[in-house]
């Protein structure tokens, strides 16, 4: 499909349901803003027309989680520009990590204009290269005043104003890796990806109008702009949006929408699992969640200690094993690659049937979880692979490298230099980074090859560390990061584990609970941790993504614990 094409698809689409409300976003705790086709149409292209750039130019996005976020994008969309949504701040990101990855942004993407809110633009506008705009929101001091990040205005380099990379005419817009290994990386969409995207995800969801997807997930992350708002709107379904941080305030705002709005699909992060059935004090009901197709655990490895949880907790709610489903995804190929099927549970593999494939790593231990839990199988039109360290095909139960090629594949990562492809085999196949492994043509996600620590000729990798830390009393779900350090007294590297308390900090039970923390590895893993540190709520480091950010977290570890 030609960019063109699609842009009148969108149009026709819109039209088409022109009086059903399609949109819904929750600002706090004001009444959802309700959006049919027809007003989706017709403020979205009020509003993009309000910004100058010229068509095919490139529009930062610097905006909270408001209506305007939403309509600009697909306004700018329809209107031939190219938009690109940044990550706003919240108080649960870091703010040094931050500022730097929207500095790398700022400085390295070659964009004609950036909007955001009125106050920041008036700071930015000396700084940039390019056009800076305000775009009106409501309770725009609300939001200015939660832009508390200190940016350093001086360090965002002042290149040649406007692009210097040339854009195919199919692009749509701009979205960006998840950066937890660094710097978020821009992957241009095009409409003939887009379009593969969201028909695979409407054959494999038998995904319908009648469909309802609730979400707090962010725009500037694939899985909430591709999965929760466009194929809803692309299909005429309902989609309902509210904010991460009023999600993490309030956990049980997620069961309230969704009981509210009668949805039917929820994409969630592995941890928001794990998060969700640690909060049911809080989560007092009642509920009525059994007309949920499917819960879609995404973006992350897939514990099943984490879905065990969740049901057993909100069973009497209506929340039943088949309703928890697995997908692999990674902003490269859009969003999704695999899928398990819905009406059943996902498939499990025992994990000390794993081979490992090659030179890559035997592992270590085995753990309590003691099955990997299938990602599902590929959607149409898209083909994995997964290689060896010799770059040998593996065989079923054999794992080593995933490697895909769709047609919803990206060109590279997109620049001022235009595509960078470092990322692509030299007979053009992505190597995504991710370790795991087929069986019986379900794909089963490890973890990444680059966070392996090898102790003493072990190699652990460090989910499966997080997994049985996840669970001691007093450590707050999700919030455990485990790495390697550097032991240059035996020539090796130390295991070290961060895990935050849950609730108030008490630093005279910090002692105990790293004890706790050191026997139970020890026990279950058979590798004593080098160090333990137990630190306080929100002490973790984590990417504009909201993903745990393993290398700042470690970084940070050694600046300040370490040392």
């Amino acid at each position: 499909m030609l960019a063109n094409e699609f842009r009148s698809e969108l149009r026709r689409r819109l039209e088409q349901n022109g009086d059903r409300v399609l949109i819904r976003i929750i600002i706090s705790e004001s009444p959802a803003v309700e959006l049919t086709g027809n007003q989706i149409l017709r403020y979205a292209l009020q509003l993009a027309r309000r910004f100058s750039a010229q068509a095919r130019s490139v529009v930062l996005l610097l905006l909270p989680h408001s209506p305007e976020l939403f309509l600009l994008h697909v306004g700018l969309v329809l209107t031939e520009r190219i938009p690109a949504i940044l990550p706003w701040p919240t108080s649960r990101i870091d703010p040094e990590k931050y500022e730097r990855n929207l500095l790398h942004q700022l400085g390295n993407l070659p964009a004609d204009e950036i909007v955001t809110v009125a106050k920041l633009a008036e700071n930015l506008s000396s700084a940039l290269p390019y056009h800076v705009s305000a775009c009106p929101i409501d309770s725009a001091r609300r939001w200015e005043q939660a832009f508390s990040v200190p940016l350093s205005l001086e360090r965002v380099p002042r290149g040649d104003v406007g692009q210097t990379a040339s854009l195919p005419p199919e692009a749509l817009f701009l979205q960006f890796s998840g950066g937890t290994t660094g710097a978020q990386k821009a992957v241009l969409i095009t409409a003939p990806m887009l379009a593969a995207q969201l028909e695979s995800l409407r054959d494999c969801l038998a995904f319908t109008p009648g469909d309802s997807v609730v979400s707090w997930l962010p725009m500037y992350h694939d899985m909430g702009l591709i999965a929760c708002l466009w194929l809803p709107m692309w299909h005429g379904a309902q989609s309902l949006h509210f904010a991460a941080s009023s999600w993490l305030l309030n956990p049980a705002l997620l069961f309230e929408f969704v009981t509210r709005y009668q949805g039917t699909l929820c994409w969630l992060p592995n941890f928001a699992f794990s998060f969700m059935a640690g909060q049911h004090d809080r989560i007092r009901g009642p509920y009525s969640l059994h007309h949920v197709r499917a819960w879609i655990n995404c973006s992350e490895p897939v514990h099943l200690f984490s879905f065990n949880a969740f049901a057993e907790q909100y069973a009497h709610w209506g929340v039943s094993p088949e309703s928890l489903q697995a997908s692999y995804g990674l902003a490269e190929n859009v969003f999704a690659v695999t899928q398990t099927e819905l009406g059943r549970p996902p498939v499990t593999f025992p994990r000390a049937s794993v081979k490992h494939g090659g030179t890559y790593p035997h592992l270590a231990f085995d753990l309590t979880d003691d099955v990997y839990v299938s990602s599902g199988r590929i959607l149409d039109g898209m083909q994995v692979r997964v290689v060896n360290s010799e770059n040998a095909t593996c065989q079923d139960g054999e794992a080593g490298e995933i490697q895909i090629h769709t047609e919803c594949l990206f060109s590279g990562y997109w620049g001022r230099q235009g595509f960078v492809t470092s990322a692509f085999t030299e007979d053009g196949w992505c190597a995504t980074g991710d370790y795991g492994f087929f069986a019986k043509s379900e794909l089963f996600v490890v973890g990444r090859l680059k966070d392996v620590i090898i102790v003493g000729g072990q190699n652990i990798f460090p989910e499966d560390v997080e997994t049985v830390v996840n669970r001691v009393p007093g450590i707050y779900p999700g919030r455990v990061v485990a790495f390697g350090v550097k032991n240059e007294a035996h020539g090796t590297e130390g295991l070290a584990i961060v895990a935050e308390t849950r609730g108030d900090f008490n630093s005279a039970d910090v002692g105990s609970l790293q004890n706790e923390i050191f026997r139970l590895v020890v026990n279950t893993i058979g590798i004593a941790p080098r160090v333990v540190s137990v630190v306080p709520p929100r002490w973790i480091v984590k990417s504009t993504a909201g993903k745990i950010s393993r290398r700042d977290t470690r970084d940070r570890f050694q600046r300040e614990i370490l040392t």
